[in-house]
């Protein structure tokens, strides 16, 4: 769980709250859904923005896969105009928050009777490059003192046996004086027509994820 939650200090618009609802009403995996206050340490003092906090069984939780589930969910976007994020924790963590949460929807056998299991997962495969764009990529790159390596993969978002969205993610490892090591990389990959800029990330480092299988495009020679 998160540090640093505390009681709410803005409220969420009715309208969120039903618009919430109804959604969470039509689905079966998130069991409650509460709205809290998040303290963080800023340069000149504490910073506040607000989140709102789903619970998932815990099995649910350590065996499956929150980014995406994170990422597939249709929320709607809410009217609340302050920075928000969203959170999705272990069920019996979530309760711990009731004492001093604002609840915004529970389980509710009587009325919640959707049955969409919001059956979202990733898969990932390494990154199929055409031959002559990544040979323009790493001539560019040549000319970037301390971008040490580049990994790419495709990374599809499916919902059952439906692909919902696909893109490419870059990882980007690089010298730590090395400033915006990430831009260097993608304005690279965008400029060589390597990937379609609109439909891309990318990150700094390794995947952390032992289940993403890229294909370097990019490395030093030791």
């Amino acid at each position: 769980m998160r540090e640093g939650f505390d009681a709410p200090q803005l409220q969420l618009p009715p309208e969120d709250v039903r618009d919430l609802a109804s959604f969470l009403d039509g689905q079966s995996r998130v069991k409650l859904a509460v709205w809290v206050r998040h303290e963080q340490q800023g340069v000149d003092g504490p910073q506040y923005d607000h989140h709102l906090v789903l619970g998932v069984d815990d099995e649910d939780y350590a065996s499956g896969d929150m980014r995406a589930l994170e990422l597939g969910m249709p929320l709607r976007g809410l009217r609340f105009s302050e920075p928000q994020w969203l959170d999705i924790f272990p069920l019996s963590e979530v309760e711990q928050l009731r004492s001093f949460c604002a609840l915004v929807w529970e389980h509710d056998p009587e009325r919640s009777t959707g049955d969409d299991p919001l059956d979202y997962r990733l898969t990932w495969e390494p990154y199929e490059a055409d031959p002559s764009a990544a040979a323009r990529f790493v001539d560019v790159l040549r000319s970037k003192p301390g971008i040490r390596r580049v990994e790419a993969t495709y990374e599809r978002l499916w919902k059952g046996q439906t692909e919902v969205r696909a893109a490419v993610s870059l990882y980007v490892d690089a010298e730590p004086t090395v400033r915006h090591a990430l831009e260097i990389a993608a304005d690279a990959a965008r400029d060589t027509g390597l990937i379609d800029a609109s439909n891309r990330s990318a990150s700094l480092g390794r995947p952390r994820d032992e289940r993403v299988r890229t294909a370097t495009l990019y490395e030093v020679a030791a």
